[in-house]
């Protein structure tokens, strides 16, 4: 079976590119063989920083057969009344390559028509290729893209060179004049020039001759073997924080060593060195079993072992300056005590409809004492959280995090704790940007959860009230990290949260003088950022979960406003579905509900029941409902479906709801609607799938 394999070629990419734009090379590459049917065994899909490639292993010599149907005109106007093809049917059947005499008649919905029946052309794998590759690649995606030359192409960086091989034959297509062909390149220092691949199925061992890894879960495997030998040999753990995965695509022949720095540079906080050392040189930092940093840290060279002393001294020297910089600014930043710098947010914009940071704070403040009072804090815990929030964006004028912006909020922890704040409202103010990811846990403290959720929260709220809303492939201002933010917090804190009652104190505090585009009405602003929350819990429910769809959907349709009772309905709900009596017990609590759906709501007036049918479900309604206090909602299932499923049969098989009488029909839908209310505790259960 031949091999297929393309290679494009370009200027180095930034590692961040490569995770979604190898997913979808590999999903566009799937499509792309089926719509050119061509079958395969397997995709694979390589990144280095100077090239994306795709290779089909397994692929099909040729097309599958296709035979394909083309409608043309109505039987009556290709036909003349003396049943010869007219002009009309000699155009179709010359637009399709078949003699007139080849055309069928079909029975349509619209009546008798002319159709055109074509067997494609079975072509070689490499002629079918070769007019699909142009629109796979010009059709990927990436997060910033870029236009070179006259061309009008854009991809994530300048394209210099692409290979297309079906085993030892060459896919021949053009790309804005670029044409493709069987020439590669190599590492660019230890590897000269262009260099010929004879066959798809030396690809990765002609690029190895050339010094390029092109497997990344190779040279991610190099990479860890080879600190982590460095890192046993000098007695120490290695601090990774997702390093190595990026490390992965910044090189094609990785080499490791370690380096030093001075042990002067220690005394800085340890954020500001891993982050210089981690995310600003791409260096992993070193410590020793009790979690303390090492005066050392291993750098990746994308090279061979050749002169590496000359390279390590470049990385010290290097990582040297910035610590100089960075202590610099630690120690001008000290000079300032953190509450010194809360009148200099006046001057910080948050948005420019939305005021400044410093109103930001007032607000997040709000709702900070909001949400204490909803979890009953105590006086001084309340104290302490409207301190963290008067603080906690402060560190945003400080030197340090202006060169190091990943560390706002971290910098404000350790400003306050130097500056004698409670160590409490430190630790809240540097948890409070947490979860910055979906990867990210949630603040560990009270205090941390209730802040970062204020935050978060007047984030969200001020946004969705001037019209700032995500788009399909646009959320400048992360609002869905945001909103998985407030989901996963509510989910962490044990107390019940009204998340909405949050929204409007959050709603409430936005400055007359702010330019904001309001709903008619706030509470729509509110509704919006409701469901905004709502889908963030959905995904978390089905995909984290693993929750069926219509499960979750009935558990949530009840009220998210308390995001942890509204996880517990759809965990009960998924746990209850493998009860033999469950959807039994489902289809008869969907009757009522359904025939009162558009019910207003009443009393039941039990002197008005003309049928024992009617009693008996009273009786039994008041029976449950009095036994269900306190009860859990897999316990209030199971009563419901032990005392009520027999008497609700029993009462739409003898009872009619909707009888001539109007006093009936208003008493029967009242109970009918009281049930749905009880029911409604648990879950709407209309949506389930009866099936």
């Amino acid at each position: 079976m031949p091999r297929f394999v393309l290679e494009i070629g370009t200027e180095e990419i930034p590692p961040r590119f490569f995770p979604p734009a190898l997913a979808q090379l590999r999903e566009e590459g799937e499509k792309m063989l089926e719509r050119a049917r061509l079958a395969f065994e397997e995709v694979k899909v390589y990144g280095t920083p100077r090239r994306l490639v795709l290779i089909a292993e397994g692929l099909a010599e040729r097309q599958a057969a296709h035979i394909r149907e083309e409608r043309g005109p109505a039987a009556r106007v290709a036909f003349d009344s003396d049943g010869n093809p007219t002009k009309a049917a000699h155009g179709f059947a010359r637009r399709y390559g078949i003699p007139p005499e080849q055309i069928v008649l079909k029975e349509t919905d619209q009546g008798e028509y002319v159709f055109a029946v074509i067997q494609d052309p079975e072509l070689p794998a490499k002629e079918a290729l070769s007019a699909l590759l142009p629109g796979l690649i010009s059709g990927l995606s990436f997060p910033k893209t870029m236009r070179w030359g006259t061309g009008k192409v854009r991809f994530g960086r300048p394209i210099r060179w692409l290979l297309a091989l079906v085993d030892d034959r060459v896919v021949e297509f053009d790309l804005e004049g670029l044409p493709s062909g069987r020439q590669t390149r190599g590492h660019p220092v230890l590897s000269e020039g262009m260099a010929p691949v004879k066959s798809a199925e030396e690809y990765e061992r002609a690029l190895e001759k050339r010094h390029v890894l092109v497997d990344p879960a190779r040279r991610r495997d190099a990479i860890k073997e080879q600190i982590d030998t460095i890192a046993e040999a000098e007695s120490a753990r290695v601090v990774d924080g997702g390093l190595l995965e990026e490390t992965a695509f910044l090189v094609e022949w990785p080499t490791a060593a370690v380096g030093a720095l001075d042990p002067d540079f220690l005394s800085l906080p340890r954020p500001v060195l891993i982050d210089e050392m981690q995310h600003v040189q791409s260096y992993f930092p070193l410590e020793n079993a009790d979690g303390e940093l090492l005066p050392k840290f291993i750098a990746v060279r994308d090279g061979g072992a050749d002169h590496l002393e000359v390279v390590l001294a470049g990385w010290e020297n290097v990582l040297r300056a910035k610590l100089i910089d960075a202590r610099f600014f630690y120690e001008q930043d000290l000079k300032r005590p953190l509450a010194d710098r809360v009148d200099d947010l006046k001057g910080v914009v948050f948005q420019e409809r939305l005021g400044t940071i410093y109103e930001k704070v007032g607000r997040v403040r709000a709702v900070a004492a909001a949400a204490a009072d909803q979890v009953g804090l105590s006086a001084e815990d309340t104290q302490a959280l409207d301190r963290a929030a008067l603080l906690c964006k402060a560190d945003l004028t400080t030197e340090v995090v202006l060169e190091l912006s990943a560390l706002q909020g971290i910098m404000g922890g350790v400003y306050s704790e130097e500056s004698g704040e409670n160590p409490a409202v430190a630790r809240a103010i540097g948890e409070h940007y947490r979860p910055r990811s979906a990867a990210d846990a949630i603040p560990e403290t009270k205090l941390g959860r209730l802040l970062a959720l204020a935050d978060k929260i007047d984030t969200l709220t001020a946004l969705f009230a001037v019209g700032i809303t995500p788009t399909g492939s646009a959320d400048p201002f992360g609002l869905r990290r945001e909103a998985a933010g407030v989901v996963a917090i509510a989910l962490g804190i044990e107390d019940r949260l009204s998340i909405s009652r949050l929204l409007e104190t959050a709603l409430a505090g936005l400055s007359n003088e702010v330019e904001v585009e309001r709903s008619p009405e706030p509470e729509q602003v509110v509704g919006h950022v409701m469901d905004f929350l709502r889908q963030r819990l959905e995904t978390q429910l089905r995909e984290d979960q693993g929750i069926r769809y219509d499960l979750v959907d009935a558990a949530l349709a009840v009220d998210i406003d308390d995001v942890t009772q509204a996880q517990q309905r759809a965990q009960a709900l998924d746990l209850l579905s493998s009860d033999p009596d469950f959807l039994s017990t489902v289809i008869a609590c969907t009757r009522p509900m359904n025939i009162s759906k558009d019910f207003e709501g009443g009393e039941v007036d039990p002197g008005l029941f003309a049928e024992p049918a009617e009693t008996a479900l009273w009786e039994a309604c008041q029976e449950v409902v009095a036994e269900a206090e306190g009860r859990g909602l897999g316990e209030l299932f199971r009563l419901v479906a032990e005392k009520l499923r027999a008497p609700i049969d029993t009462y739409f098989d003898d009872v009619l709801v909707m009888a001539e009488d109007e006093r009936l029909r208003h008493n029967r839908l009242s109970m009918c609607w009281q049930l749905s209310q009880l029911f409604r505790r648990i879950a709407d259960f209309s949506l389930i799938v009866q099936a």
